[in-house]
């Protein structure tokens, strides 16, 4: 029986993502400040072309720089500002979408808990611009960050895993006098979430392509990996990567891709797996 090769229905570029990268390539040379997408590939092809990552204002030549889809701590850009660069912002409005979430509950008189990635740039995007709030990631952090008894607005990054929502805003209404929460994951990340959930159920195995930096495409091998184990999930960069041995015996292979994704990548991995020899599954 020959192998079946299916992609997920929502799977690469997310609208955010493509927007940014359309508006460095109309740059002749542009500065981008930190990591533009989530993907080694794109961002090396756009360096080709004149489009440079850089972590600090002083290795930006002329006075224009971009800042990334994710967002940019709002002290960098006030930096930006006092240098008087000319900043192209490539923020992703769903990004945004969460700074307004966030201030709304603020002026309800909410301790704003943000559920993310500390260390992930869009969650210190987020927090620079809120009043002292609270982030959570791991499910001490409830207990050991969030005091017993107060008022609590609760927004998340955008690309939280669904579930990881859910439950965390259960754990913050055992521990809180009242919680509003707002769900910020985007729907990108959803449409893909759910997408990898649908294929994961019809598959042997899955094949998610993305950044080893990207979150999304890291929860996407997560949500996978529910339905079929670490051992038939596996998360590549490029085609390069990719082992016979995965799909041995696998009739049907599922493939997806982080939000960050390029769809030459997604093409290259699909070609890859179809020039693979099948094996009877012994």
């Amino acid at each position: 029986m020959p192998r079946k090769i299916t992609v997920a229905h929502a799977a690469g570029f997310c609208f955010g993502v493509q927007k940014a990268i359309d508006r460095a390539e109309k740059q002749d040379e542009s500065y981008i400040f930190g990591s533009l997408i989530h993907n080694p590939q794109e961002v090396a092809r756009l360096d080709s072309l004149g489009k440079h990552i850089v972590n600090s204002l002083d290795d930006v030549k002329g006075n224009q720089v971009m800042i990334t889809a994710h967002g940019l701590d709002i002290k960098k850009v006030e930096e930006m500002k006092a240098r008087n660069m000319e900043i192209i912002d490539t923020t992703c409005p769903l990004v945004t979408h969460i700074y307004k979430s966030g201030w709304k509950l603020q002026e309800q008189g909410l301790q704003l808990v943000i559920i993310g990635d500390p260390k992930h740039v869009e969650v210190k995007g987020i927090a620079s611009r809120m009043q002292d709030p609270i982030i959570i990631y791991k499910e001490e952090d409830v207990a050991a960050l969030v005091p017993a008894g107060i008022r609590v607005g609760v927004v998340s990054q955008s690309t939280l895993l669904l579930e990881k929502f859910d439950h965390f805003v259960e754990l913050l209404k055992a521990r809180c006098s009242e919680v509003v929460a707002i769900n910020t994951i985007c729907k990108p990340t959803k449409d893909r979430q759910t997408s990898a959930k649908a294929l994961s159920q019809e598959v042997d195995v899955m094949v998610v392509i993305g950044g080893y930096n990207s979150s999304n495409t890291h929860k996407l091998a997560d949500v996978a990996a529910e339905r079929l184990g670490k051992a038939n999930t596996h998360h590549i960069e490029t085609a390069q990567e990719l082992e016979q041995a995965w799909c041995d015996g696998k009739v049907h292979v599922g493939v997806t891709a982080g939000a960050s994704t390029p769809g030459y990548l997604i093409e290259e991995v699909v070609k890859a797996i179809e020039m693979l020899p099948e094996t009877e599954n012994l």
